[in-house]
């Protein structure tokens, strides 16, 4: 699909939900859900989140990229080593540190835009980049470092 064409994503997929279930010296650890997974890829990190979130938005190409990615490899040798991992089974009786719903609306300048939503506070925060994005989660999740 060339830039300027567009093609129907369903609503559902254009928000994603971030379960944390840890969150200890910054380290961030969950589950990532979007319809468009078969099952809630687990992330141990905030870059493992990054990148799994990126790749989605990819696959949808939504919103679409306004530059071309960077990278030192291949785009199939990060596919290969960034393959999404099921949850431990030990995750499924744990209850969530919280939960968040992030929409990004807009990747333009390398980074994303768009709002962020705590759901066990009823809070929503919009922000102008990844930083902010990683800002923002870092503030809310605080309380549990």
């Amino acid at each position: 699909m060339t830039q300027g064409q567009s093609r129907f994503v369903p609503h559902e997929m254009k928000r994603s939900l971030i379960r944390v279930y840890s969150y200890r010296n910054k380290e961030i650890r969950g589950t990532l859900q979007n319809p468009y997974f078969e099952e809630e890829p687990y992330f141990d990190n905030l870059t493992q989140l990054l990148i799994r979130m990126e790749g989605l938005l990819d696959a949808l190409d939504f919103p679409q990229r306004s530059m071309e990615g960077r990278a030192f490899d291949q785009p199939e040798q990060r596919a290969a080593a960034g393959a999404p991992r099921p949850a431990p089974e030990a995750l499924g009786e744990q209850k969530p540190l919280a939960t968040f719903q992030l929409s990004v609306l807009f990747r333009q300048n390398a980074s994303w835009q768009g709002s962020l939503t705590w759901l066990e506070r009823a809070e929503e925060a919009r922000f102008r980049s990844v930083l902010e994005l990683v800002g923002l989660l870092d503030s809310a999740l605080a309380a549990w470092e």
